[in-house]
C-alpha cells in the first residue's frame, strides 16, 4: 500500500511516510492529516483510546484523523449478522483455500471495539466533529478533527 501511496503521490513534495509500530513510535512534529487503514482494530480497547489520543496530540490545530477500519457489531445478531456478510464476501472472492484458511486465522488476531466506543474515545481525546462518514456492515471510515 504504501509503494501504491508513493507512486500515486509521486512529486508531491509535502507528504512523508512513517513506517513504524504507530502504538509506540514517537511523533517528533505534528501532521495535517492522520490516515490509518485496517490497522487500529488489532489494538485492544485502552490501546486504540490511547492511540487516539496520542493522534490528537500529533496533528496541527484544524488537522484529521481518518481511520478505515472493522468495528465489533453492538449486538450479538448484528456481529453475526457482520461475520456472515464478512464470509459471503471472502468466499466469492478469488482466494484460494490455502488463502481462505490464511483469512480465517488472520481473524483471530482481531480486537474490534464497537463503533460507538471508538466515537467516544475520540470525543474524549479531544477531537471536534466526530462521525463515521461511511459504514458498510462492520467496515467503517472514522473522522475527527482537532479543533482550529
Amino acid at each position: 500500500m504504501v509503494d501504491v501511496a508513493r507512486q500515486r503521490f509521486q512529486g508531491s513534495s509535502n507528504i512523508e511516510y512513517i513506517i513504524d509500530d504507530f502504538a509506540k513510535y514517537n511523533f517528533a512534529r505534528s501532521f495535517d492529516l492522520i490516515v490509518s487503514s485496517l490497522a487500529i482494530h488489532h489494538l485492544n480497547g485502552p490501546e486504540k483510546a490511547a492511540l487516539y489520543q496520542k493522534a490528537f496530540a500529533s496533528l496541527k490545530k484544524g488537522g484529521c484523523f481518518i481511520n478505515a477500519d472493522q468495528v465489533l457489531g453492538s449486538t450479538e445478531y448484528l456481529e453475526f449478522l457482520y461475520k456472515e456478510d464478512w464470509k459471503r464476501k471472502i468466499l466469492m472472492g478469488p482466494l484460494s483455500e490455502d488463502e481462505l484458511v490464511q483469512a480465517y486465522e488472520r481473524t483471530k488476531l482481531d480486537k474490534m471495539s464497537t463503533l460507538n466506543e471508538q466515537l467516544d474515545w475520540l470525543q474524549k481525546a479531544g477531537f471536534s466533529d466526530v462521525d463515521c462518514v461511511y459504514k458498510n456492515f462492520n467496515f467503517v471510515v472514522l473522522y475527527a478533527r482537532k479543533p482550529a
